[in-house]
């Protein structure tokens, strides 16, 4: 069992950041690594606001107070370091102590209006003036990750080009950014947004009410096996070992004639993914790649 807790920083005011730099081709390892101690993780690359050196991958890990090691380099520090010299994976380990206010002025500092496919993701302190054609979220990212910069995200909202969706479901909602996005370009669509945490759950619905359609997303931390009915787009930007043992569930969510968007996938993963999804009764209808990622758009027939 892990010393780690999965609950994140998001448990307590104050968090331990603990960032580990690996070369790019051991990323995939590191992170199967983080798994297995039952630790997710944020990736940390060129498409981020904090870019690593050439040729580095950046994983990030968040644990909350109870975690904390009261000396510099032990506790989880320490443990992280073993866990990689385990998996045979060489990475240079540190951690920062953190508290919100310290996420929120970072993300003010970056965070741009930046256009993604027909949307502009703006933050809630800048106003945008939307152009023609444009669909504008105003996104505060408050403390939950999600403003639409990561490819796997943007390729979800790319990947919404398809036909209209009457319902709707998002798998680890986040921020609530591609629920929102949902429910802006498809102005009769209803649908949920879920996510195990309840502070990310929490951001979604402010951040829903802030654009206005807090009234057609019901927002919870049911589980994905309990989520009553179908639904005629279900949104999973996850990993690809997640979706893997997610896929019987997110299948089963999939209405005749609908469709699943999947995302963090990398591209030599997507293959095995799109093979066990097949495998629940979905077809591979589109693909779209952005920076090393896919995104699989996978259909069930009516």
């Amino acid at each position: 069992m892990s010393i780690f807790s999965p609950a994140g920083k998001l448990a307590a005011v104050r968090y331990q950041r603990i960032a580990a730099l690996v070369d790019a081709g051991s990323a995939e390892a590191a992170s199967i690594a983080l798994a297995e101690a039952g630790l997710a993780s944020e990736i940390i690359d060129e498409t981020t606001l904090d870019k690593p050196p050439p040729g580095m991958i950046g994983l990030v890990v968040y644990l909350d107070e109870p975690a904390l090691s009261p000396e510099p380099g032990g506790g989880a520090e320490a443990r992280l370091r073993a866990l990689f010299a385990e998996a045979g994976v060489g990475a240079a380990v540190t951690a920062t102590l953190c508290d919100d206010e310290t996420w929120r002025d970072k993300w003010k500092e970056y965070f741009k209006p930046r256009r993604v496919g027909r949307f502009v993701i703006a933050p809630s302190w800048e106003p945008y003036l939307a152009r023609a054609g444009e669909t504008v979220l105003e996104m505060d990212p408050g403390r939950a990750f999600g403003t639409g910069g990561h490819a796997s995200t943007r390729l979800c909202l790319e990947l919404l080009d398809g036909p209209p969706a009457a319902s709707f479901l998002d798998v680890g909602c986040g921020s609530g950014v591609l629920a929102i996005a949902c429910a802006l370009l498809w102005p009769d669509a209803s649908g949920s947004a879920i996510d195990v945490d309840p502070e990310a759950v929490e951001v979604t619905r402010e951040n829903a009410e802030k654009n206005r359609v807090q009234e057609r997303i019901a927002m919870s931390t049911t589980p994905l096996g309990d989520v009553a009915g179908r639904f005629a787009l279900v949104l999973g930007n996850l990993s690809a070992e997640t979706l893997t043992a997610l896929a019987p569930s997110l299948c089963a969510r999939v209405a005749p004639g609908g469709r699943l968007v999947a995302s963090g996938i990398l591209c030599e993963q997507a293959d095995a993914v799109a093979a066990v999804l097949c495998a629940h009764g979905l077809t591979l209808s589109g693909s779209r790649d952005e920076e090393g990622w896919r995104g699989l758009v996978m259909a069930r027939p009516f």
